[in-house]
């Protein structure tokens, strides 16, 4: 049992459960200034003020905060995290003017980063992976894994198998997630409706069986996989036990949100292009949006409508949606910096978004998201005394 004192503000974030997330305020962070808690076996057993700790811990050990800011720990939701090879090329050509979808007709995008993870060995992802792995920021605990750039049913096992191999190396919790459905690969260049009945009757099954994913993903978007199709895929996966994470309305509005809200996906990601009927329906369901601003930095496109998926009572989320082609940023800080100052977030907001809310969209908020008595000690412990410092500081804070 150990007591923890001289915490400048403690942010419990007590509130922003109770609204499941919604609308964000001050108040809903639950800050207790000048702070302490009890930590005993993992578990919170006493936050508070410091003049009111109880007397019953007057004999536990102290340790000092020197005066941090504590709130829970960071969630990243979103990170293609296992890839082999790298997509500098296709940078320099989106900064020559050519678009993503050009880059992908013409032989780049996605499917490169297919053919190099699909001739890299198993060790050589997982050295790859513990690598990016170390460069997420201190306060990141819980972490989410796609598969996606296998798309061969051996390759896309591998990719899972590398998450595993990746939770015994690490004290991070690690999320795998299923995407086959990340774009059609040449073996099925048009023929996609027979991929995606290959995806529902052959490799889900066998991932299920497996234990391999928690989640199953699917890109839907022009040129990539329809409404349709992947309606069917969500039922596959639901049947089988998976969860459903999906990429929607990045490029194009193809009513991807509609669909998750329809199918009750535990999150809908990026959305950059959503309809304002995506956001009335978002607004209306437990579905997570999932915003990943640095993906809109990076790639010079616009960034999602946060305020307005906000404003109608979305659940909103943040990420880094790491990645070798879009996003390449272990920095989620950076992200609450991008969504304050370019998606007009409050905050309170920002903050919520990348730890309460973040955790509902890896449906670990049971475990992750708040610092409340019972719950595990999960925290990031900020070197600021004030928590406004976290966005400001540019993601620069340890």
């Amino acid at each position: 049992m150990t007591v923890f004192e001289n915490i400048a503000q403690c942010l419990t974030l007590q509130g922003a459960r109770t609204k499941k997330g919604r609308n964000a305020t001050q108040q809903d962070l639950g800050i207790i200034t000048d702070a302490a808690l009890v930590e005993d076996g993992g578990i919170v057993r006493w936050v508070g003020p410091r003049r009111e700790t109880p007397k019953a811990y007057a004999q536990a050990p102290r340790v000092s905060a020197e005066g941090a800011v504590w709130l829970p720990a960071l969630v990243e939701c979103h990170t293609h995290l296992v890839y082999g090879g790298e997509r500098i090329q296709d940078y320099a050509l989106r900064c020559s003017g050519k678009t993503y979808q050009e880059i992908a007709q013409s032989g780049g995008g996605i499917l490169s980063t297919v053919r190099e993870t699909r001739s890299a060995s198993l060790e050589a992802l997982i050295d790859r992976a513990s690598h990016e792995l170390t460069r997420f920021t201190a306060g990141v605990q819980c972490l989410e894994i796609k598969s996606g750039y296998g798309l061969t049913l051996e390759s896309e096992i591998k990719m899972l198998e590398v998450v595993k191999a990746l939770q015994k190396r690490t004290p991070l919790h690690l999320v795998p997630t299923f995407l086959p459905a990340h774009t059609v690969p040449p073996e099925f260049k048009g023929k996609a409706d027979h991929y995606v009945s290959v995806i529902c009757e052959e490799w889900i099954p066998q991932i299920a069986s497996m234990k391999l994913a928690t989640f199953f993903d699917a890109f839907v978007e022009e040129g990539y996989f329809t409404v349709d199709q992947t309606r069917k895929m969500c039922e596959a996966a639901q049947k089988h036990g998976l969860g459903v994470k999906l990429h929607v309305d990045q490029f194009t509005d193809q009513k991807g949100a509609l669909l998750g809200a329809e199918m009750g996906a535990v999150s809908c990601d990026h959305l950059d292009n959503v309809s304002k009927e995506g956001i009335a329906k978002l607004a209306q369901s437990e579905t997570v949006a999932v915003l990943a601003p640095g993906a809109s930095l990076f790639t010079g496109t616009p960034y999602p409508p946060a305020r307005a998926l906000i404003d109608a009572g979305a659940i909103v989320a943040l990420t880094t949606d790491f990645n070798p082609g879009t996003c390449p940023s272990h920095n989620l800080p950076l992200m609450l910096t991008l969504a304050c100052s370019q998606m007009k977030m409050s905050i309170p907001e920002a903050i919520v978004a990348a730890t309460f809310n973040a955790a509902q969209a890896l449906n670990v908020q049971d475990s992750y998201g708040t610092i409340e008595v019972g719950r595990p000690f999960k925290v990031w412990k900020v070197a600021a005394h004030d928590f406004n410092a976290i966005p400001y500081a540019f993601g620069e804070l340890d």
